[in-house]
């Protein structure tokens, strides 16, 4: 619908929502005491929840958090769209030359770069997250197995699907947002204060209902509302409520 062209258009890139990271704290808390940064052996932990759950975004505060306890680190982002678009040996390429510094990197099919990975990393403490991964494959020849990487390494993988994360020592599911801290992330974006005006809190309070609590769409949600009068936001909610949920979020978190 109109509406929903109207406001994916609004959609900031990733680093805007980053900009106000509310309820990041205990969801980080979460997963990093999972890692369990500093003990021996080799980790694996996937991050799961649907799309503009604020996967990247936990995964990426504590990337930030703790990468320069590794050997070597690298935040792989965006898995599935460049996969489609570059292919897996350009990841590997990407992995390999943002791990050991080299830019001249040749590799010749997935099949080389994936014992390439392994090759390089098994004797190397190394952090790396693989972020939204969506298939068997990019497991298979990218995030790879324990005996690729070296003591100590931390692997952390996001993704949509459980399934994918069968071999995954732990997992964690993102919750969605507490309803106090789903208004605040809103208020940021929309009036960029903590709290809303008062003569919008109730309509404030409507659109924080109907994002149910996901990041993504309070966030786009409080940007396609910033700056605009009491009425627009009345026939925006009304156009929302016409359009449906599901359709709003599906075309945001794709």
């Amino acid at each position: 619908s109109d509406c929903t062209r109207e406001i994916s258009k609004c959609a900031p890139h990733s680093s805007a929502t980053e900009k106000y990271l509310v309820g990041v704290e205990s969801r980080t808390g979460g997963v990093e005491s999972m890692l369990k940064v500093g003990s021996g052996g080799v980790y694996f932990v996937g991050i799961w929840g649907m799309g503009g759950v604020g996967k990247t975004t936990v995964a990426r505060k504590i990337f930030d958090n703790i990468s320069n306890q590794f050997q070597g680190s690298c935040f792989l982002a965006n898995v599935r769209e460049e996969s489609k678009k570059h292919g897996i040996k350009h990841l590997q390429k990407t992995l390999l030359s943002r791990i050991l510094n080299e830019k001249s990197l040749k590799v010749a099919s997935f099949y080389e770069g994936a014992d390439m990975l392994k090759g390089k990393f098994c004797l190397r403490k190394v952090l790396i997250v693989f972020d939204d991964v969506d298939d068997n494959h990019q497991l298979e020849y990218l995030v790879g197995k324990h005996d690729w990487f070296g003591d100590g390494s931390r692997i952390i993988t996001t993704t949509r699907s459980a399934d994918l994360l069968r071999c995954h020592d732990e997992l964690y599911s993102v919750p969605e947002l507490a309803k106090w801290g789903a208004l605040e992330l809103f208020s940021w974006h929309a009036f960029q204060k903590r709290t809303p005006d008062k003569e919008f809190l109730k309509l404030s309070k409507s659109v924080v209902d109907y994002a149910k609590g996901l990041p993504l769409a309070l966030t786009v949600l409080g940007y396609f509302l910033y700056k605009r009068g009491i009425t627009e936001w009345r026939s925006a909610l009304d156009r929302l409520k016409d359009t449906g949920y599901e359709e709003i979020v599906k075309q945001l978190s794709n």
